[in-house]
């Protein structure tokens, strides 16, 4: 149903004639989605009109005027997927993108507020200069920095040594679904933006916990976000011209290298001692696959991977970053490294040591642009499952399972034959602590190569709670029957509590609930 022209004006007064739109058009282009649907890339549900608030006042006023007619809203940032669009009809879509400044970058105190269309290369730039730096997801360095540590899973590589980005939340602003707005942390005291809790109860939980409320629980409209100590140039002088520009010089004290090990037990045990050891910048399990996806596109990734190469060579591997602040602890690391392989049988692969592969990986570590655009080159679509967060066995499980699932659809046809592990790996807290997401390719424009991957990424769902291998990535179908209420009732019902959040929160339900949780018992 359309919106009433008299409550369509109200959106209007607020933001502007130019900042909303209902015009078939426009909506359509927002229906255009990857990630998640069994139609593949276009969303089922189209938002009544898409409005373009640019400051906190704006998203107040359309909060309370869709508290006050009835009308259901979901805010957006950089808007990857289809969880960023309304799963209810007659819902109105907030593009965040106009909110895209910095507002501050503190070097003494080393962090960062933000809006939430600040991307994670757009900061990164700004804070390299400084002699700072800050984590960014795998999805890439164009992914909402703000997004990422408030309302969405995704984690990143270089965790090992920046955490995730729900441990680097600090201080926090929020308009509330009612259109309340609150301020957590330090600024709620009025006293800057250096911490994201107390005096009192932390609400960080509910705010983020392990993956966020994928926009159902209101807009933050700024956040702070920690920056950590960077030792390279202020600025990265590139050569070749994008999408396949590489560092223009090697950065000093660092060490890009895949390594091989025997069997994907002796895999975690060397991460494990990595990390007790407490050295390495970046560390990231890659398969064989998504090597060969780094490496070449198209025909080229085709004729690679029928050699059988890399599947010989990099079964069970991983790719580890040394970034030292100093030659003295750059050679401690190496013969820490060193120790590491010989207890654990891991030796350097062939692959990484020639110069364009060493150019190619050092670039895509520190800027984190190669991850996602390598998903996309061979089939068009991809999507990811399991990912649970835990330990370091527990995500080697997770690998297992997976890869007897994903040949089952191999088989049939409908998604790539990637050796069935195409899984990323990544250590976080000096080992303590793991994440895994298999990914699978498939074309999206191709109605039974679309539901076959869906069918997969329900039954890995499935797999997961028959097997105990915790709460998975994505979010199977609405909400009620999606993942929060098939994984409750064994994860001591923690659905239960939100609903109960929800129904606190947004006693009129005027935030959209499917990506999160319905207020309903």
């Amino acid at each position: 149903m359309a919106l009433r022209r008299d409550t369509y004006r109200l959106f209007e007064n607020v933001v502007g004639p130019e900042n909303i739109s209902d015009e078939p058009a426009v909506l359509r282009s927002y229906m255009y989605q990857p990630f998640g649907s069994k139609e593949g890339v276009w969303a089922e549900i189209s938002p009544e009109a898409v409005i373009l608030p640019a400051t906190t006042e704006e998203v107040v006023a359309i909060a309370k005027i869709c508290n006050r007619y009835g009308i259901v809203f979901k805010p957006m940032s950089t808007g990857w997927g289809l969880h960023n669009l309304p799963g209810v009809e007659g819902a109105v879509s907030l593009d965040l993108r106009r909110m895209n400044r910095i507002l501050e970058i503190d070097e003494k105190n080393m962090y960062a507020v933000v809006e939430p269309h600040v991307i994670c290369m757009q900061l990164q730039v700004e804070a390299m200069k400084r002699g700072l730096n800050c984590h960014i997801i795998g999805a890439g360095s164009n992914t909402s920095v703000l997004a990422s540590a408030t309302s969405v899973v995704g984690y990143g590589p270089d965790g090992l040594s920046m955490g995730f980005s729900g441990r680097n939340l600090l201080g926090v602003e929020w308009v509330l679904p009612t259109g309340d707005v609150l301020k957590l942390g330090s600024p709620g005291a009025g006293s800057g933006w250096f911490c994201g809790d107390g005096p009192g109860p932390s609400l960080r939980g509910i705010i983020r916990g392990w993956e966020g409320a994928w926009g159902g629980l209101g807009v933050f409209t700024k956040c702070a976000v920690k920056l950590f100590h960077w030792n390279g140039p202020p600025e990265l002088e590139m050569k070749r011209t994008p999408p396949n520009y590489v560092l223009k010089e090697p950065i000093k004290n660092m060490k890009v290298a895949l390594f091989s090990f025997p069997t994907i037990e002796k895999l975690a045990e060397a991460a494990l001692q990595l990390g007790e050891a407490e050295i390495g910048w970046f560390v990231s399990r890659l398969s064989p696959s998504f090597v060969g996806l780094q490496m070449a596109s198209g025909a080229n990734y085709v004729a690679t991977w029928q050699t059988g190469m890399l599947q010989e060579m990099l079964k069970y591997s991983f790719l580890f970053v040394i970034f030292a602040n100093s030659e003295g602890e750059f050679d401690y690391q190496q013969k820490v490294l060193a120790q590491v392989l010989g207890d654990t049988g891991g030796q350097i692969s062939p692959v990484s040591e020639s110069r364009e592969m060493q150019e190619l990986t050092a670039t895509a570590v520190i800027k984190v642009d190669e991850v996602t655009r390598s998903c996309f080159r061979t089939t068009g679509g991809f999507n990811t499952s399991f990912g649970a967060m835990d330990t370091v066995d527990l995500a080697m499980s997770q690998i297992k399972a997976g890869r007897v699932l994903k040949d089952k659809y191999i088989r049939r046809g409908v998604i790539m034959d990637d050796g069935g592990d195409n899984s990323a790996t990544l250590v976080f807290d000096q080992g303590h602590m793991a994440y895994t997401e298999m990914l699978l390719m498939y074309d999206h424009h191709d109605h039974d190569s679309a539901e076959g991957a869906y069918q997969y990424l329900t039954e890995s769902n499935q797999a997961m709670l028959d097997q105990k291998l915790g709460t998975p990535i994505f979010q199977v179908s609405q909400v009620g029957q999606g993942k929060h209420g098939m994984f409750g009732s064994a994860c001591y019902n923690y659905d239960k509590w939100l609903r109960r959040i929800k129904r606190q929160f947004d006693p009129n339900n005027a935030c959209d609930p499917t990506a999160y949780s319905s207020p309903e018992e």
